[in-house]
């Protein structure tokens, strides 16, 4: 006894059917689905790091204060992954007590007067391609609060 032609093809549109009604992947926040997306940063990740490095070393570089500025607080950090990846960080950056003639940032201190303490907000955009070893500051703006 032969099956008739449309039980098979009857069966395999259910089979198609159901496959495409579930859910893909539920586990997977919409954020991760959207390629280029912006999405939250994690601060325990090497490029982050990299980023913020950059962003405040241009800062120090570009800005004639004879005393070198470093990162207070990371308010926002996120990202874009493109060819490479785009930091967008909102960075509170602080004077320090030491000139730009000295040599190790990360152990200097804050100033803490009152009259010279002033606290500075920056939105840095650092693109990083690390298989090009390439690291580039592409905009960045800042205001005194």
């Amino acid at each position: 006894m032969a099956i008739p032609l449309h039980f098979p093809l009857l069966l395999l549109a259910a089979m198609v059917a159901g496959y495409a009604a579930r859910p893909a992947r539920p586990e997977l926040r919409s954020s991760q689905l959207m390629l280029g997306g912006l999405e939250e940063a994690d601060m325990h990740e090497e490029g982050v790091h990299q980023a913020i490095d950059y962003a405040i070393s241009v800062y120090n570089q570009e800005n004639n204060d004879p005393y070198y500025s470093r990162v207070r607080r990371v308010v926002h950090a996120r990202k874009q992954v493109v060819t490479g990846t785009n930091y967008y960080l909102d960075l509170e950056i602080g004077r320090t007590t030491c000139t730009k003639s000295q040599s190790d940032l990360a152990e200097c201190p804050f100033v803490e007067h009152l009259h010279e303490h002033k606290r500075t907000y920056c939105s840095f955009q650092v693109y990083i391609v690390p298989w090009l070893h390439t690291i580039s500051m592409t905009q960045y703006s800042c205001h005194n609060d």
